[in-house]
C-alpha cells in the first residue's frame, strides 16, 4: 500500500505509511485527511495526483499540506516545524539516525508561510526518498 500522509519528508512530514501503522492510526490519516479536504476546499483529484508525485502549485493544496501536517503534530498553528516531533515519526519508519537527520536536513525548511513549508517539505520528501513515498 502506497505511503499515505505524513507530511512529511520531512518537515511537515508525518511520514506516515500506511503499510506501517496499526489499523487505529490508518484510520486517524484518512479521517484527518478527509478533515483537511472539507475544511481547505482542495479539489480531491489535486491530492490524489501528489500522491502519484505531481504537485500542483496550488494555494488549496498548500493549505491541505499544512493543514494535515498540524493535524499530524509536524507543525504547530503558528506553522513552527515540531522537529523532534518529526524526528520520532520518520524513526518509526526509517530505520537508520543518519538517513532521518539527513532528511530533515534537506527537507525542514522554514519557507514564507507555513502552507508553503508544509507544501516544500512533503515535495522534499516524495523526491529524497527511493520509494517515492508520499505524505499526502
Amino acid at each position: 500500500m502506497k505511503s499515505f500522509l505524513i507530511i512529511s519528508s520531512v518537515l511537515c512530514m508525518s511520514i506516515y505509511v500506511l503499510a506501517d501503522l496499526s489499523d487505529e492510526q490508518k484510520q486517524k490519516v484518512i479521517r484527518y485527511g478527509k478533515e483537511c479536504i472539507a475544511e481547505t476546499g482542495v479539489d480531491k483529484e489535486l491530492v490524489d495526483k501528489a500522491r502519484q508525485g505531481s504537485f500542483s502549485d496550488d494555494p488549496k493544496l498548500k493549505a491541505f499540506a499544512f493543514c494535515l501536517s498540524k493535524k499530524i503534530g509536524l507543525q504547530n498553528a503558528d506553522g513552527d516545524v515540531q522537529t523532534e516531533v518529526l524526528k520520532e515519526k520518520l524513526s518509526s519508519v526509517v530505520d537508520n539516525a543518519e538517513t532521518v537527520n539527513s532528511l530533515i536536513s534537506a527537507c525542514v525548511q522554514k519557507k514564507g508561510s507555513p502552507e508553503e513549508t508544509a507544501f516544500q517539505t512533503f515535495v522534499c520528501y516524495y523526491e529524497k526518498t527511493p520509494t517515492h513515498a508520499s505524505i499526502f
